[in-house]
């Protein structure tokens, strides 16, 4: 008898390390796309991201935007690369807005309201692009922001000077998992 418990209490124990030893599988990635269309020209943001119910917390392996034409012809693509030196390649950007917005002078462009998640003076910045889906420029180094930029940030979001065509809130696009 105690030659049987003692196998049972040894097999028992064998099952129970080898089951807390096993790894967790890891969560699936999950493929989200959005996509803002403004007059002629249609944007899209496509990601595949871990789940997350925070947002700010989310973690994406692959992202981009995508301008394409009334034709669905491509114009231009902004891959965001994962940051370097990293377990899991993460990207550091998020996309929390997209804007299309018009000058007074007629120039159209396309701006991306992006953040990383931190609190700090270069945390929060946008990416401009052109209407031909081209990068113009980015504000994330304030001192140093470009007059084409500063024009298409005024278009989009300075009250006195704002002509918005369209725009599409992304605050929620890394939660959950909705594609």
């Amino acid at each position: 008898m105690k030659k049987n418990y003692l196998a049972a209490a040894a097999v028992l124990s064998a099952l129970l390390s080898t089951q807390a030893c096993a790894e967790k599988p890891a969560p699936a990635l999950q493929s989200k796309s959005a996509v803002l269309q403004c007059l002629d020209r249609k944007i899209e943001l496509q990601a595949d991201c871990l789940p997350s119910k925070n947002p700010l917390a989310s973690t994406c392996t692959r992202q981009s935007l995508t301008f394409k034409d009334g034709a669905d012809r491509q114009l231009g693509e902004r891959i965001f690369r994962p940051a370097p030196q990293q377990a899991t390649p993460a990207i550091e950007e998020k996309v929390s807005e997209l804007v299309c917005a018009e000058t007074p002078r007629g120039d159209k462009y396309i701006v991306a309201r992006m953040d990383n998640g931190g609190n700090c003076d270069n945390c929060e910045w946008l990416e401009v692009f052109g209407w031909d889906g081209a990068p113009v420029g980015s504000d994330r180094d304030k001192k140093n922001r470009n007059k084409a930029v500063a024009e298409a940030s005024n278009a989009a979001f300075n009250d006195a000077t704002k002509k918005v065509i369209q725009k599409k809130d992304l605050g929620r696009f890394y939660q959950g998992s909705t594609k």
